[in-house]
């Protein structure tokens, strides 16, 4: 297929749209972007000769859209000391990879979505909604292109994904960009269609119906967190990442957490959490932990604790459970490994990376674990970019947890949108299953976020501290929500709509232009 120019520059136009689109998530958070920035790539899509094309647009727009939303790929692996040729490398590797999703939506779209004008804005949500469901179950992906992401700044908006899971939004994007971008083409000139009115009614009264729960949700929160709370502490060390296991440096990383739990306090905590990997050695069989074990005796308190563990010879990155009386009373191990940082695809290119290889070879917690008994309730633990899988917190909460506490250590990206986008994402799994989250980072950002993704206490980006928080006793939803209840049934209902007109466009024919 020869790329004509007019062809470059459909495929610097949808890099464009990719782009814009990525700037709607944190940072900068640009939200309203999202609601429009892809109707001239559904513009171009119609345009194309067949889908071959449309497969390369796709790819092109999500490549600018992970490009933009991923930079900071680079920046770690430069801040990690790798040369710039490499950490290019790296960085264009995983957006490519991750932009073929949009190669795939591309593609399928022009095949099977442009049918029947009344249809063809829900034809492309569903298709793009069953994609993106379909990858975030089988790839070890960052789950980025969740399109719902971009409305972080929407809380009336995020409400509705308790009833309708994580897709729902995303969903709701795509149509109205397919409508506006219909719309746009007959006010200049196409024949007015009765269908784009229509749709754009729907379009409206499901935006509408959406901010209108979230409204009514979000107006019964203060009568719903009245009553008696408990003192939560989340520890934010700030400790430097790139020497966060150099020997001559552990005394004074035990010293660091000390002096933060000796700071004068108003109420004794009932839970203190320290972040992902946070002592500078490994522990061995649930062994180790006296630093931390003299605390919680101190204190009265739970505790838990982010740290590498051993046992035999399985390394496992883990958060242990501390009693008041210092004993190890549970223990949970990372179920969703970093590619390349904790686990090596590709054992030939360890060598290439350095110091972001420090954690390479661990061994993958069970997919199912035992949730931890403490006096706020069962609490589900998450490590680090754990929180980007939408499936994983669900889960948990289908099984009676009313707290997840996420211990992570975003110091390999320093002051870039990459620690942004991970404390952002908990805002929608608390949403979502209707849980509290507790969050605790090396270097930030620290928060509490409640069962409505509001954030009742935070510690910024590279601020060292200790977070004292309270969290109220009563469980505001015992039954947790609709979504962890029933599981992402808005998702699959979109994985059969889109396999049925993939089946019935290969029998009719369906792929023309309307």
């Amino acid at each position: 297929m020869a790329l004509s120019g007019a062809f470059l520059t459909k495929i610097l136009a949808a890099l464009l749209c990719g782009a814009l689109t990525g700037l709607a998530l944190p940072r900068p958070g640009v939200c309203l972007l999202a609601w429009f920035s892809l109707a001239p790539l559904f513009w171009i899509w119609r345009r194309c000769e067949g889908w071959r094309q449309a497969v390369l647009i796709g790819l092109a727009a999500g490549f600018g859209y992970h490009g933009t939303v991923l930079y900071w790929i680079y920046s770690t692996c430069r801040f990690a000391g790798l040369p710039r040729f490499v950490s290019l490398l790296a960085w264009g590797a995983l957006v490519l990879f991750m932009a073929l999703s949009w190669a795939v939506i591309g593609g399928l779209g022009r095949r099977f979505a442009e049918g029947r004008p009344i249809l063809r804005p829900w034809a492309w949500a569903a298709l793009w909604t069953a994609v993106t469901f379909f990858c975030e179950r089988w790839t070890p992906r960052l789950c980025t292109d969740i399109l719902g992401y971009t409305q972080g700044g929407h809380l009336s908006l995020l409400q509705a994904s308790s009833l309708l899971g994580p897709h729902f939004l995303g969903f709701l994007i795509v149509a109205a960009n397919v409508v506006l971008e219909k719309a746009w083409a007959e006010s200049g000139g196409q024949p007015r269609q009765a269908a784009t009115a229509s749709n754009l009614a729907v379009v409206m009264a499901l935006l509408a119906g959406s901010w209108g729960y979230g409204v009514f949700e979000l107006a019964r929160r203060d009568a719903l967190t009245r009553g008696p709370s408990a003192r939560v502490e989340l520890l934010q060390p700030a400790v430097d990442q790139y020497q966060k296991f150099d020997a001559q440096h552990a005394r004074d990383i035990i010293d660091n957490f000390d002096e933060l739990l000796l700071r004068p306090r108003t109420a004794l905590p009932v839970l203190v959490i320290w972040p992902e990997t946070c002592l500078p050695y490994v522990v061995e069989a649930g062994r180790g932990l006296a630093e931390a074990a003299a605390w919680s005796r101190k204190l009265g308190a739970f505790q838990i604790i982010g740290a590498v563990s051993q046992e035999g010879a399985a390394l496992r990155n883990s958060a242990f459970l501390l009693s008041p009386s210092g004993e190890v009373q549970g223990v949970y191990h990372k179920r969703q490994l970093v590619p390349f940082g904790e686990f090596q695809p590709f054992p030939f290119l360890g060598r290439f990376i350095g110091i972001l290889n420090q954690l390479g070879g661990l061994t993958v917690g069970a997919s199912v674990q035992s949730l931890f008994e403490t006096p706020l309730g069962r609490i589900a633990g998450s490590i680090c970019y754990e929180a980007m899988f939408p499936r994983l917190a669900r889960a948990d909460a289908a099984r009676g947890a009313r707290l997840v506490v996420n211990v992570t250590n975003d110091g390999w990206y320093k002051d870039t949108w990459g620690p942004y986008q991970h404390f952002g994402v908990n805002m929608y799994r608390a949403i979502e299953n209707r849980v509290t989250v507790l969050r605790s980072g090396n270097t930030g950002i620290s928060g509490v976020i409640d069962p409505w993704g509001v954030v009742t206490a935070r510690l910024d980006l590279n601020e060292r501290g200790r977070l004292d928080a309270e969290v109220p006793l009563a469980d505001p939803f015992p039954q947790r929500s609709f979504y962890a209840r029933h599981g992402d049934w808005f998702g699959v209902l979109c994985l059969l709509v889109a396999a049925g007109l993939i089946v019935f466009g290969r029998r009719q024919g369906v792929g023309r232009i309307s």
